[in-house]
């Protein structure tokens, strides 16, 4: 449960964050050198690019929760961002702000 001072409302942002780490399923294809990151349970959802981290971030369309994201040329991407190697970590919003609907291509799982 979301942790709760008295008098003050649940943090569910925060929980829901917990619970979609611990639920993260996380693959990577080298036949297609494609990494893919999906939190929570497969739900349809959209794909909208994102040019700043330079990956495909996969939305729900209704409430706009960020539901995964793939990496395309993966090898590729990670060394230009991690040239020493190690671990990565991506900082997502939990709700994709709107956008423009040309970003956007329905994905359907």
């Amino acid at each position: 449960m979301a942790d709760q001072t008295e008098g003050e409302r649940p943090n569910y942002a925060e929980e829901n964050a917990v619970r979609n780490a611990s639920e993260s399923l996380h693959t990577y294809d080298e036949a297609s050198d494609t990494f893919t990151a999906i939190f929570g349970q497969p739900v349809p959802a959209a794909t909208i690019v994102d040019e700043e981290r330079d990956i495909l971030v996969r939305v729900e369309p209704g409430s706009r929760a960020v539901v995964g994201f793939v990496i395309p040329n993966f090898k590729a991407w990670y060394a230009a961002r991690f040239p020493d190697g190690g671990e990565f970590e991506l900082d997502l919003p939990s709700t994709w702000p709107e956008g423009r609907p040309e970003d956007e291509a329905p994905v359907s799982d």
